[in-house]
């Protein structure tokens, strides 16, 4: 290549960012940076009735959560600008004269019911459907004549007949059509709106467009660019036009499989770089063996021409699986900025402020357990407050064992008597120490206050159990059935530890 590379994502504000999308962006995002180029933004807001700025605002904050940023845009500018095809006007209709003047378009004043009836007959005929090109020869009188009979009419591209054309396409190969199987397509409406394929060529002409990447629903549109470009004397870009994201009858991915709004992964709990991971995986292959990866490590290995041919389906269930390895990667301090905005009232602001080693292992017990972090609010209800309410399968726990109660009420005066605090501790690093978190940085000094963490409360609950001959593993349902309110957590003993002595063993006597 003589010039430096640029791509684009030139979405239309008319909805949220999909699945379908955020892959495209990411794909261009990708290969621009692996090819070292630049990457823009452009607004495809000519469909004035649906085109709405929550809609654009929405794709921006989407892209933005994936951590897919742009060199040039209608936020940050760039001397290639504007980037909204709505303050591009101006430029559409020069290139419209020039294409008019040249002879590469025509003014066609059929109506849509014309239109239609041209297609039905030439349908009638066995011929393929289209605009039958009625007005494609007419002289100027008659044009003349047509424009005072009916007022201005649409302008549409002459495309020329009787002729194959090739179009190269770094995903698909080489493929070839006859140019008289595609329409004369109207380039400007009478309203004088362009439509997407003329400003779309115009635009990646006037913005030094080098590839594109895009869904192969767009390849026919790919030829109509391609003969637009030949006719203004200049080379088209390059072309990938990728598979469908697919559901899981492999058929094209339907709204009820996936959410519309690339932001609905993000309210469900999931991690950006997670669902950044699995889109890239929609049609492009790390490696035989490696499905997580670092963005660092993608775009060293990116190329557009290994987007795969056949289209890949989209499955939630290993994206919650990939999810939640990524939930297990983050360090302690970045998984809980990561769930904060989660827990809700589980766990107020005050107490990410003012006891940040209890919130640190709060959240340790659940890194392992949960794949979206949406899950944290419901899991840890049981931690704050004075009491909690039983579950089924926590009620069931409880009545299992006849003398279930009278274990209670023992472990109770146990826990009374033991050198658990009375609530958590405040002192973050006897807290932290206590709870064995691996930073040397949160183990205690000298001076540290002792207090009994898990593993000391769990060797006095085995000693309980042994001199009253009760079996360890009968206990423990019980126990974490009246201290969590469910029959599922974290270890039992870190979650006496974190209730602290009072509440634990309030807990134990309102249920004994």
């Amino acid at each position: 290549m003589t010039s430096r590379p640029r791509l684009r994502f030139a979405p239309s504000p008319t909805g949220p960012l999909h699945l379908g999308g955020a892959r495209t962006a990411l794909y261009n995002w990708a290969a621009a940076r692996a090819l070292g180029g630049d990457f823009l933004l452009r607004i495809e807001d000519t469909d004035r009735a649906r085109s709405t700025d929550e809609s654009l605002r929405i794709i921006l904050e989407g892209l933005r959560w994936l951590g897919i940023h742009w060199d040039e845009g209608p936020d940050v500018g760039g001397d290639r600008g504007p980037y909204l095809q709505t303050e591009r006007l101006d430029i559409y209709a020069r290139y419209a004269e020039r294409l008019i003047a040249e002879g590469f378009a025509y003014e066609c004043f059929a109506t849509p019911e014309e239109v239609d009836e041209g297609r039905q007959r030439l349908q009638a005929e066995g011929k393929r459907p289209m605009y039958d090109r009625r007005h494609r020869d007419l002289s100027d009188d008659e044009r003349a004549a047509l424009r005072a009979e009916r007022g201005p009419g649409s302008l549409r591209f002459r495309m020329p007949l009787d002729q194959e054309w090739t179009l190269p396409d770094l995903c698909k190969g080489d493929v070839r059509v006859n140019l008289a199987e595609l329409d004369d397509w109207v380039m400007v409406r009478p309203d004088g709106m362009p439509t997407y394929n003329f400003a779309c060529v115009v635009d990646d002409l006037e913005m030094g467009i080098t590839h594109v990447v895009r869904g192969e629903e767009h390849l026919m549109n790919g030829f109509k660019q391609a003969v637009m470009f030949d006719a203004l004397g200049a080379t088209a870009p390059l072309y990938a036009h990728i598979p469908l994201i697919l559901g899981k009858g492999g058929k094209k991915l339907s709204k009820r499989e996936a959410d519309v709004n690339i932001l609905d992964y993000r309210a469900k709990g999931y991690l950006p770089d997670a669902v950044f991971n699995y889109i890239t995986l929609l049609g492009w292959s790390y490696s035989g063996d490696q499905d997580v990866f670092t963005r660092d490590e993608m775009l060293a290995k990116f190329r557009i021409d290994d987007i795969g041919k056949s289209g890949s389906k989209f499955d939630e269930e290993k994206l919650r699986w990939m999810n939640g390895d990524y939930v297990r990667r983050l360090d302690r301090a970045a998984f809980v900025d990561a769930g904060r905005p989660y827990v809700g009232d589980a766990l107020p602001a005050a107490a990410f402020d003012e006891q940040p080693g209890f919130v640190a292992n709060v959240f340790a017990c659940y890194q392992e357990r949960v794949e979206l972090l949406s899950e944290l609010a419901e899991r840890v209800g049981w931690v704050l407050g004075e009491g909690v309410e039983l579950d089924e399968a926590a009620q069931k726990n409880l009545a299992k064992h006849e003398d279930a109660k009278a274990w209670l009420a023992g472990y109770a005066d146990v826990l009374e008597a033991s050198g658990l605090p009375a609530s958590y501790p405040a002192d973050r690093a006897a807290a932290d120490a206590a709870f064995a978190l691996p930073s040397a940085a949160d183990r205690p000094g000298p001076d540290a206050p002792p207090c009994d963490g898990p593993a000391q409360l769990e060797a006095s609950a085995r000693a309980f159990c042994d001199e009253r001959g009760i079996k360890f593993g009968h206990f423990v349902h019980p126990v974490r059935a009246a201290l969590t309110g469910t029959n599922k957590g974290p270890g039992l003993f870190d979650c006496v530890f974190l209730l602290g002595k009072e509440r634990a063993v309030a807990r134990l006597r309102a249920q004994a």
